[in-house]
């Protein structure tokens, strides 16, 4: 494999998603575009920089995927578990299209955005998902650090919530 779009496609991959789909038959996969592999390398990008600094050169394509390759081939069972975890809780969050605001500063009801259909997941979230995995299991110090890069909002919070999600399943 020599992208990470050619990844997100392959066969090896879909199975992954089956995988999935047999734990969470509910769960819904779209195909959202050509722009999941650039997010995906943003990803890897940020964790390098996170864990290495800022002398590092990024990640291959190449690197990418064998890490990925490589995470589920040592630990698929606790990373699928975490994986239907983190669907689940995805699932349950009350996402605010316009944000958040200062008390005082809310929005008025008329503008409000109307959320108008839910696409369900990208390709790339379980990929995305075993990089968190590896963050929360093997780096939980940084962690935070990752969410702000990646540009969650509310990082410390989400951070700590991510934690209660993965005590939920280590054993």
């Amino acid at each position: 494999m020599k992208t990470i779009d050619q990844f997100l496609t392959s066969d090896w991959y879909k199975n992954v998603i089956a995988e999935l789909i047999l734990l969470k038959p509910h769960v819904k996969f779209v195909e959202h575009g050509n722009y999941e592999a650039e997010l995906l390398m943003d990803s890897f990008r940020e964790r390098k920089y996170v864990l290495e600094g800022l002398g590092t050169s990024p990640p291959t394509e190449e690197e990418c995927i064998q890490w990925l390759m490589e995470q589920l081939g040592e630990d698929k069972a606790n990373i699928m578990s975490y994986v239907e975890a983190r669907v689940t809780f995805s699932e349950q969050l009350d996402d605010d299209p316009d944000g958040e605001f200062p008390e005082g500063e809310e929005l008025d009801e008329g503008d409000r955005s109307e959320v108008v259909e839910v696409l369900g997941f990208t390709r790339s979230v379980i990929a995305n998902t075993i990089i968190e995995y590896d963050m929360v299991k093997n780096h939980p110090k940084q962690l935070t650090a990752y969410f702000k890069r990646t540009r969650i909002p509310g990082a410390a919070k989400f951070s700590s919530q991510i934690k209660k999600v993965y005590a939920s399943i280590a054993k």
